[in-house]
């Protein structure tokens, strides 16, 4: 009978469930449901504002059916659920049962039937047993699902739905107080203000004296237009922010407000504003204490707390303040306060360090560091002294070394030394101190070595040293650079002089041979721009290319000429014949007139004037001949020199190791070190004589050197002999071949001494005698160019002897080319016979040529106008020579005998010059009784002039006077010149009389005896008077100063004061200290200075 029973507990399980499951039902219908309806309940309030019975029956409605709602839907499943009331019976249960269940479907209703009969029977038992198992593997309770109770969740949703459609209609319900207001169902309720208004502003706490913003908002049905607010007895309209927000400002809110809002019958309560009372600070002075090393004076600075101060300055700060109970002082994350001397004053001070940014702040018991002011402390820590150096040592100074120098520090220097010391002995320092002044900046000169005494050829190590006066971190030091000064010997300084001489005279030479490849294509522009008729553009380029190519070829000369000027500066023997190769070198770099065709030329090209174009490539081309001339004669005279100066530098070295060699065989010990040093000069020395032969044979003209190849070769055999002979211990055969070698190359010296001092007495007597037949041919030449210009005046070109004279100016032409080459040649030799010449001797080929080319084309007049010309150069070049020819004879004579000169006093060559004017008179009365003899047909004064010039010169007339005249004229300005040199010209005066002079000259040769000429030449008188009378006031000092090395000490000095200007030119400004300038400010403004120097 256990199945039975089994299926009772199973349906008893099922009753249970079953209820249970009608309680969640309940509980959800009870909540929807029950929501719903105070949902609805609220709204109808909301909306009508009850009177207290309608609410009374609005409320105790609601408690009725939210009362029958939960005894309907929650109290009656408990109730069954517990068995205190009957529920469904077990045939119910059986039906459900079998419903959810198909197999079972109305076997549980049949056993529960069988069950229920009263009649009992073993076969009833059976039946009922029977079926029980097969209702036993079935669970009834499972036909109760509480997941299909959820699916009634969805009616919570309905409260949701009406809540939210009731937002979407535009319903604002205040459900609280709709609550509030059916709760309380006896109580009688207003309806509210359509707005309320309220205060959105948080804190009305007011730090004093600023101003404070407060919000106005309003709440309800409606917005107000306007909100009005009230205090201290006013009323003042507030602005509208919109959106029901309303705005005021309290503007420098200094004592407390009580304030409210009011906007027609709606008011707000009483707000009050509280004033926090503001810690301000009313002055700072701050005390500055500054180091004594700085020298500056205490001061004391107001209102400001930025500083540029010394390191090492105490600061003391002083604050007034008002309301302050503290101060601070603020640097990065430390604070530190001030000491409270009195009510509202403090103060604090610091030693200054380093630099700093810090803080001060104010505070009190309400607000901390309200007032903070920031400020930077710049700590000007004292910098190293400074020095700057610049030095005139250079590969070629062999005399004291000049340091011209600045030195400085930001608060004062301590010292000033220099300091040297012999590179191989580094240990051994000399110090040499160098007074200062007190002032911060200051400059120094210094010349080494001085006093001091040093050794030839031994290479010092020379610095500066400067100390600075601090007290705070100790004095410091700065040095300049390291310099090296050798003072060196003799023959080092000319080693490097031939040196420099050898490569310029190489460089200059280059220059030259390259330049002829460019004249000859200037010769083949010119005559293609002769056979055309018309010039086009491509002429005009060749032209502008070869104008491009001859300033580029000047540039490169008057390089390498100045280059070349300033060895030979630097040269201090033999200064006769280096002082004319300077003056060669000037005049070639004077060359003006080139520039000027030059630029002429090429201002023609632009135009396309064929004519002028063809005259002016003509003289370019003249010109260049001239100059390339002069300056193969310079390269020849220079090439000469440097040979010459060559042979005499090796005998002298020649003479110093046969003393060499002699004091070692003098010696009583034998050294075969000093043996073998003296084998290795001569080996040098030998390869110095092959390269002179080298450059004498490069010369063209080779000077007449002596053959030592023997010689040399027997001193070299007995060098290598005493070297083996002391080598072997042989003293006494090796003192023999010391012995030896010494005589033979004292002999060796000897004959290179004394070649060139017969070359130079040959070259003299030579150079007169070419010179003067140069001068006679230079005659002969003028005469027939005059005798020519008086025919050509007489002929025209139909008169038979027409084709002759032209055949004679064109033989006059080849022999002025004679002349020239045999001036080209003396060039080469004379460094006298100047480039001045290359002027006139241009002027003279040019002109030769236009009256060839004149004549021919019937131009009689222009012909003989370039005749005239080519005298006038002729004459000027005549008395050139004449006047060299006469210094020459001068000089022969003078030969050997020092400190001689012939020349005379300026009081003499007044004298002279009175002389010359009364000849010029009685030549001037001659020529106002022959004036009336003269030739007709003259076009012009200086044509007429010259047409009885000549006549009268062929029949010993005038022109031999004029002639003689204007040599004498010459030789006097030359002397005046020569005693300027000696007396020196300070205000100009000297240079004045020579330009008079020099003017005059051009006169008598020009114009002959002319009224004009005499009355220049009386001003001349007077003019020279007054430089006499001021030179006897003057002069009588200097005669009294006397010294044989006055040159060398001028030179010396000059340099010098040169080297200083140079330097005191450029730090002038910085040894001004009158800028009233802070300190930083004066280190910028001396940076700039010194950056801009170096510049």
């Amino acid at each position: 009978m256990q199945s039975p029973i089994n299926i009772e507990n199973k349906l008893a399980l099922f009753y249970k469930k079953y209820y249970k499951n009608e309680l969640i039902k309940g509980c959800i219908f009870f909540f929807s449901l029950g929501v719903l309806y105070l949902i609805i309940t609220i709204y109808v309030e909301s909306l009508l504002w009850l009177r207290p019975i309608n609410r009374f029956i609005l409320f105790w409605l609601f408690i009725v059916i939210e009362l029958l709602l939960f005894y309907k839907f929650i109290l009656i499943p408990i109730i069954k659920l517990f068995k205190l009331k009957e529920g469904i019976n077990n045939l119910d249960s059986s039906k459900i049962i079998g419903n959810h269940f198909p197999e079972i479907k109305d076997k549980l209703l049949n056993l529960l039937q069988l069950k229920q009969a009263n009649k009992t029977s073993e076969l009833l038992i059976a039946s009922i047993e029977q079926k029980s198992d097969e209702l036993n593997p079935f669970r009834f309770s499972e036909s109760i699902s509480f997941q299909a109770s959820l699916k009634y969740l969805k009616y919570i949703l309905l409260p949701a739905a009406f809540f939210s459609l009731s937002l979407i209609n535009g319903l604002n319900l205040d459900f609280t107080q709709s609550f509030n207001r059916v709760v309380n169902y006896q109580s009688e309720f207003s309806p509210p203000a359509p707005f309320t208004l309220s205060l959105q502003t948080s804190s009305l706490d007011v730090v004093e004296g600023q101003s404070h913003k407060v919000l106005i908002t309003s709440k309800g049905k409606t917005v107000p237009n306007e909100v009005k607010i009230v205090y201290n007895n006013q009323t003042y309209f507030t602005k509208n922010e919109g959106k029901g927000v309303f705005s005021f400002t309290f503007l420098n809110v200094i004592n407390p407000i009580d304030f409210y809002f009011e906007s027609g019958d709606v008011s707000s309560p009483f707000y009050n504003i509280n004033v926090i009372k503001t810690p301000r600070i009313k002055k700072i002075k701050i005390k500055l204490d500054y180091p004594y090393h700085t020298k500056k004076q205490d001061e004391i600075i107001e209102n400001t707390g930025n500083l540029s101060l010394p390191e090492g300055t105490k600061v003391e700060w002083n604050i007034d303040s008002k309301q302050t109970d503290s101060v601070s002082f603020i640097e990065g994350e430390r604070r530190l306060f001030f000491n409270k001397l009195k009510a509202d004053n403090f103060n604090f001070s610091k030693t200054m360090t380093s630099s700093l940014e810090y803080k001060i702040s104010s505070s009190n018991t309400n607000l901390k560091d309200f007032e903070t002011l920031s400020y930077k402390i710049k700590v000007v820590k004292d910098e190293y002294p400074t020095i700057t150096i610049q030095t005139n040592i250079d590969s070629l100074y062999s005399g004291e070394a000049l340091f011209a120098g600045k030195v400085s520090d930001d608060y004062g220097l301590k010292n000033l030394k220099v300091v040297f010391y012999d590179q191989s002995k580094i240990d051994k320092v000399n110090i040499v101190p160098i007074k200062l002044s007190k002032e911060n900046t200051q400059t120094f000169f210094y010349q080494f070595p001085g006093p001091t005494t040093i050794e030839d050829g031994v290479d010092y190590e020379i610095y500066f040293q400067v100390s600075d006066n601090d007290i705070i971190n100790g004095s410091k030091s700065a040095t300049s650079k390291k310099y090296t000064f050798r003072k060196k010997t003799n023959d080092e300084v000319l080693q490097e002089q031939f040196k420099e001489q050898k490569e310029s005279i190489n460089t200059l030479e280059n220059i030259f041979e390259n330049n002829s490849l460019d004249q000859e294509k200037l010769l083949k522009i010119q005559n293609e721009l002769k056979n055309k008729k018309d010039l086009s553009w491509r002429d005009k380029n060749k032209i502008n290319k070869v104008i491009d190519r001859q300033k580029k070829y000047n540039e490169m000369i008057e390089r390498q000429a100045e280059k070349l000027y300033k060895v030979l500066d630097k040269n201090k023997f033999n200064q006769s014949k280096t002082d004319n190769l300077k003056q060669r070198i000037k005049e070639l770099l004077k060359n003006d007139k080139q520039k000027r065709i030059l630029t002429e030329l090429q201002k023609l090209s632009e135009k396309i004037n064929k004519e002028d174009l063809i005259k002016k490539a003509e003289k370019l081309a003249k010109n260049n001949k001239q100059q390339q001339r002069s300056l193969e004669s310079l390269l020849e005279l220079t090439k000469r020199f440097y040979v010459e100066e060559k042979t005499i530098q090796i005998a002298n070295k020649l003479e110093e190791l046969s003393k060499k060699q002699q004091n070692l065989f003098k010696a009583q010990d034998v050294d075969l070190e000093k043996q073998k040093t003296i084998g290795k000069e001569f080996k040098d020395v030998s390869k110095e004589l092959d390269q002179l032969a080298k450059d004498n044979q490069g010369l063209k003209n080779p000077m007449s050197l002596p053959d030592l190849e023997e010689l040399e070769k027997e001193v070299k055999e007995s060098l290598v002999k005493s070297e083996e002979k002391l080598y072997q211990k042989e003293n006494v055969s090796a003192k023999k071949e010391q012995e030896k070698s010494s005589k033979k190359m004292q002999e060796m010296s000897k004959k290179m001494q004394n070649s060139i001092s017969e070359m130079q007495s040959n070259s003299i007597d030579e150079n007169i005698e070419d010179l003067r037949k140069i001068l006679e041919n230079l005659l002969i030449f003028s005469f027939k160019q005059e005798e020519s210009l008086l025919r050509f005046k007489e002929l025209s070109s139909g008169h038979p002897d027409f084709g002759k004279e032209l055949a004679k100016q064109n033989q006059l032409k080849t022999y002025f080319e004679h002349v020239d080459d045999s001036l080209f040649v003396l060039s080469m030799r004379l460094p006298e016979l100047t480039s001045k010449i290359q002027t006139e001797l241009t002027n003279t080929h040019y002109n030769l040529d236009r009256s060839l080319e004149n004549f021919a084309e019937n131009r009689f007049d222009s012909g003989s106008a370039n005749q005239q010309y080519v005298i006038t150069s002729t004459n000027i070049l005549s008395d050139f020579l004449s006047n060299l020819l006469s210094n020459l004879q001068n000089s022969k004579n003078s030969l050997g005998k020092k400190g001689k000169k012939n020349s005379f006093s300026l009081p003499t060559l007044i004298e002279k010059q009175k002389g010359i004017s009364e000849k010029l008179k009685n030549g001037l009365q001659k020529s106002k009784k022959k004036g009336q003899d003269g030739h007709e047909g003259g076009k012009g004064k200086k044509g007429s002039s010259g047409s009885k010039s000549t006549s009268e010169f062929n029949e010993g007339g005038q022109s031999g006077d004029i002639f003689e005249i204007f040599k004498q004229q010459s030789y006097l300005r030359e002397t005046l010149t020569k005693i300027m040199a000696k007396e020196g010209d300070s205000n100009g005066t000297f240079k004045k009389a020579i330009k008079s002079m020099e003017q005059l000259e051009n006169e008598i040769i020009n114009n002959g005896f002319t009224q004009s000429t005499l009355k220049r030449m009386q001003q001349l008188e007077y003019q020279l008077l007054k430089l006499n009378t001021a030179l006897i006031q003057q002069g009588k000092e200097k005669n009294k100063k006397a010294t044989p090395n006055t040159s060398n000490y001028k030179n010396n000095n000059l340099k010098q004061l040169q080297f200083k200007k140079q330097f005191y030119n450029q730090i002038e400004i910085l040894n001004r200290q009158s800028l009233p300038l802070q300190q930083n400010f004066e280190k910028k403004v001396q940076k700039y200075f010194s950056k801009k120097n170096k510049e």
